[in-house]
């Protein structure tokens, strides 16, 4: 028997060739694609009581998307969950679009879409406690505060429309803006009745002249020694001026006008001299050290400039650090365990934005900038860290294992931080620790708190 062979074509072997080349593409595209921001699956039979959606927010610093975030909204129906999901998205790309316009290297947040709520049933994998959903909304917060803070770098007023919108939330009764279920109950129309009693005369006009009142009193310059002449006094009044001590008001009281003989000539008036109060000498200010004040001194220019690129290099090194640990610690299976690791690294988070603000704000001229700067090596990190918040924190620092992260102070020190921090009988490893909690829970220092700070810092380091 003899084979037959079909004859050669080459435009089906084109075709077979581009096929085959295509379904390739296609699964690398699938591949490289991101995990979707979704929970686990339900159980069966199990209804649905909430719905939400998960973000993963851009760090800038770091310049990659961080930690998945499914504990930060929840909502009653899909709806309101879409709705919201569409405010969120379309807000931070609006921001992201302009940053990009100006050459700016920021991405959008990834955003799951809308599904049912997993995180609030204890008996599956997706559960997260109380403590771990606060910890993802002070990361969500921060992430916008961040994207806030670049926008007014450029030039971005803080009333804008892209500002504003970051902080937009869905309307509190979402199913207002839907179709109505049922119709509006029809009401009976009921005759107005009037008593005659209620009625009112009203005045349309107001024929009545208006009160006018009004009241001439002089000027007098506080600062000056001498007061000028005042005018002439008419014919038909007299002035009685009394001589007072320096330092109190004259008071001018016209007598009542009396008919007087006519005069060729009128007699000048006297001058009235007030004496403004004596000012009490200025008291000379304690001259400040040179050194202390160069310490003090906030770099301008050039100065200000090397401090921000030195708290770039310092903080985002320490920030991969932390980054490290949580990927360390998502191979441990005690979910209770995990929680703490993700809040202590929340606060370590918090912590080095708020050193960020101190290295930034006190010039290079300080020891902070200067020790930050001079911290090139590991051992010389862990030096800097052990002079700030204590030796004991140095190993916590830099964990061999993601559970060694985990801190544990003194309570008094834990309930009141800031009062340990400026009590001056507390002895200096409880105003460490508590340099350091101050730090790691302050959101939104202000600029006497910084001031503050900084003055602190610069007492641990000498």
């Amino acid at each position: 028997m003899q084979c037959l062979r079909a004859p050669y074509n080459p435009a089906v072997r084109s075709a077979r060739s581009s096929l085959i080349l295509a379904l390739t593409f296609a699964a690398a595209a699938l591949h490289a694609q991101p995990a979707p921001l979704v929970c686990a699956t339900a159980p069966a039979g199990r209804p649905c009581e909430a719905f939400h959606f998960h973000v993963q927010p851009y760090r800038f610093e770091a310049k990659q998307h961080g930690v998945e975030l499914a504990g930060v909204n929840q909502y009653a129906t899909q709806a309101a969950c879409d709705r919201a999901r569409d405010l969120y998205v379309q807000a931070n790309a609006r921001a992201v679009d302009h940053l990009k316009t100006l050459r700016e290297k920021y991405e959008a947040d990834r955003v799951g879409p809308c599904h049912c709520d997993m995180t609030t049933d204890k008996a599956l994998q997706s559960y997260i406690p109380d403590p771990q959903r606060a910890a993802h909304l002070r990361a969500l917060e921060e992430s916008r505060m961040r994207l806030r803070e670049r926008l007014l770098d450029n030039k971005v007023t803080p009333d804008a429309a892209l500002v504003r919108a970051l902080w937009t939330e869905p309307p509190a009764t979402p199913e207002l803006g839907g179709p109505k279920i049922a119709p509006l109950p029809q009401s009976a129309p009921v005759a107005v009745i009037t008593a005659p009693e209620d009625l009112r005369v009203t005045n349309t006009i107001d024929t009545a002249k208006p009160v006018n009142a009004a009241l001439d009193l002089p000027l007098l310059d506080i600062g000056a020694t001498e007061a000028p002449a005042p005018p002439p006094v008419p014919p038909t009044a007299e002035t009685t001026v009394a001589e007072v001590p320096p330092g109190t008001a004259t008071t001018t009281t016209p007598a009542p006008a009396t008919p007087q003989p006519p005069v060729a000539t009128q007699p000048p008036a006297e001058e009235v001299v007030v004496q403004a109060p004596e000012e009490p000498a200025p008291v000379p200010a304690e001259p400040v050290p040179a050194e202390t004040a160069a310490e003090t001194t906030v770099g301008t220019g050039e100065d200000t400039a090397s401090a921000q690129e030195t708290a770039q290099r310092f903080i985002d090194y320490e920030i991969e650090r932390i980054q490290n640990v949580l990927r360390a610690s998502s191979v441990i299976e005690d979910e209770s365990v995990k929680s703490k690791i993700f809040e202590a690294a929340m606060q370590r988070t918090q912590l080095l934005s708020n050193l960020r603000s101190l290295i930034e704000g006190s010039g290079m001229r300080s020891r902070l900038a200067a020790a930050a700067r001079d911290a090139m090596e590991e051992r010389d990190r862990l030096e800097l860290i052990g002079r700030l918040f204590g030796a004991d924190i140095r190993p916590h620092w830099a964990p061999a294992n993601a559970d060694d992260v985990l801190l544990e102070f003194d309570r008094s020190v834990t309930e009141e931080p800031e009062r340990v921090l400026r009590d001056s009988t507390a002895s200096i490893t409880d105003k460490k620790h508590a340099l350091y909690l101050v730090l790691a829970k302050t959101q939104q220092p202000t600029e006497d708190q910084l001031l503050w700070l900084a003055s602190i810092v610069e007492g641990f380091l000498q």
